[in-house]
């Protein structure tokens, strides 16, 4: 019995158990659809740049970045579309900007130049929150080297004090 006792082996049963709990806890939760159908509404409610065309569209869930376990923070669902032709990215910005406030209060960042496969041009994010609600634009599909220039808008329940 006392060989099974020592660090070497307790040390990775202990991990392997919790890692394994950890899987059948985010199996058997799975994506809370109560989640999904309210970040499906936050969506339905934002609406889209006129003359959009969605290209895609998916929820998962999320584990926040101080997680050690892969145990289910949210569940985040997230809606790509398709401008008109010719549709700058801060056109995108400032029509949403200008329709959600002040409802909703905003945050806008600016990406690296270059950044995740970028042309020079930088992207735009802008975080929108309210109440328990997170909402996120990121226009870095309309500046990288697609087939097809795309923004996102992502909405996911608020878990404490920021988004």
């Amino acid at each position: 019995m006392r060989r099974f006792l020592r660090p070497a082996i307790v040390i990775p049963a202990v991990a392997v158990l919790l890692f394994g709990a950890g899987i059948v806890y985010a199996v058997t939760t799975g994506l809370d659809s109560g989640a999904v159908d309210k970040n499906e509404q936050v969506l339905a409610d934002v609406g889209v740049y006129p003359d959009s065309k969605e290209v895609g569209r998916n929820s998962e869930t999320f584990a926040g970045a101080e997680a050690a376990l892969p145990v289910p923070k949210g569940v985040v669902t997230t809606a790509a579309f398709a401008p008109p032709e010719g549709t700058d990215q801060l056109e995108i910005v400032n029509y949403f900007l200008s329709r959600l406030r002040p409802d909703w209060s905003a945050e806008v960042e600016r990406s690296l130049a270059g950044a995740a496969g970028t042309t020079t041009e930088r992207s735009y994010r802008v975080t929108f929150s309210r109440s328990d609600q997170c909402l996120i634009l990121g226009t870095a599909g309309m500046v990288a080297d697609l087939a097809q220039p795309v923004y996102t808008l992502s909405a996911y329940g608020r878990e404490g004090d920021s988004c």
